[in-house]
C-alpha cells in the first residue's frame, strides 16, 4: 500500500525536477543567472525530497482519516505551497546585479511540484470505489 504513496512521490519529483531543471535553465540563460544563489541541483534535490515527505504524509493522513485524508491533504498542501511564496519575497539577496528579480525567479518554482503531485495522485493511487 506504501509503495503506491512512494511512486507517486518518486515519480513527481522526477517530473518536476525536469520541468523546474529546464526552467531554470532558460531563465539563467535567457533573464538573469541566479545560479549562485539558487543552482539546479538544489531545485533537484529539494523536490525530491519534497516528493518522498508529501507521498508520506499523504499515506499518514489517509491512514489516519480513510474519509477525509485526502481532502484535508489537499487542502493543506495547497495553503501551503501558497504561504511559501512569501519566502522569495521577504529574502534580500546580497550579491547579485538585479534582486528584484529573483522573485519572479523563484515564485514558479513554488508551484510546479504541487500542482503535478495533485495532477498524478488519482492516476497513481487507485481507490476502490466499491
Amino acid at each position: 500500500m506504501f509503495s503506491f504513496y512512494f511512486n507517486l512521490g518518486i515519480i513527481s519529483g522526477v517530473v518536476s525536477s525536469v520541468v523546474g531543471g529546464i526552467y531554470a535553465f532558460l531563465y539563467y540563460k535567457y533573464m538573469f543567472d541566479f545560479s549562485v544563489v539558487l543552482p539546479i541541483w538544489r531545485i533537484v534535490a529539494a523536490y525530491f525530497s519534497l516528493g518522498l515527505i508529501a507521498g508520506g504524509a499523504l499515506f499518514v493522513f489517509e491512514r489516519f482519516s480513510p474519509k477525509f485524508g485526502s481532502l484535508i491533504f489537499n487542502l493543506s498542501f495547497a495553503l501551503l505551497s501558497f504561504a511559501s511564496i512569501l519566502l522569495p519575497i521577504l529574502k534580500f539577496i546580497d550579491g547579485v546585479e538585479f534582486p528584484e528579480l529573483f522573485p519572479g525567479f523563484a515564485i514558479p518554482l513554488h508551484f510546479f511540484f504541487p500542482v503535478i503531485f495533485l495532477s498524478l495522485s488519482p492516476f497513481i493511487i487507485k481507490k476502490n470505489l466499491s
